[in-house]
Parts: structure tokens; sequence; C-alpha cells
């Protein structure tokens, strides 16, 4: 099964919420020094959460998600490193 990884640049969020009305179960708006911004819930998600990130991806005014396939590994997120299969 393959896993995706989230890829979000914090600064070029403006914190419009549109990641976390399209994609609510990942993503969510944070209190930051510099007014409210995104925040994923995780970064590693599975193919079952492709399609909800992907559109969150897709409807981000300022392009500050990305998400891409992980090649090659598995990652324990919760762990934060990489596990070779």
């Amino acid at each position: 099964m393959a896993q995706y990884k989230i890829v979000f640049n914090k600064k070029k969020c403006i914190g419009s919420g549109a990641c976390a009305s399209i994609a609510p179960e990942n993503w969510e708006l944070v209190e930051t020094s510099d007014g409210l911004k995104a925040k994923p819930k995780k970064i590693i998600i599975s193919e079952e959460e492709y399609d909800s990130n992907s559109q969150a991806e897709d409807i981000c005014p300022v392009d500050a998600i990305s998400v891409e396939k992980v090649k090659g590994r598995k990652v324990d997120d919760e762990n934060d490193f990489e596990l070779e299969f």
C-alpha cells in the first residue's frame, strides 16, 4: 500500500482555512504569532487519505501544500523515521 507525504510551507500559508474545510480529518487552523495558520495533523498519509489531502492541495490559494508519493520506503509518522522494506 502506497504512502504519501505532505509537504507544507507554513510561511506561505495565509490561514484561509480552505484545507481545513475540505479535509478536516487532517487539517486544522491554529493560532500563531502571525495569526491563524493551517497545520496538518500528520504528514504521512495512506492511500485512503490521499484524495481529501490532494483536494486540500488543489484548493490552497497560495500553493502552500503539496502531496508527494513516498517512494521505496515506509515512513513511521509517529516516530519520524524511515523503515526500509
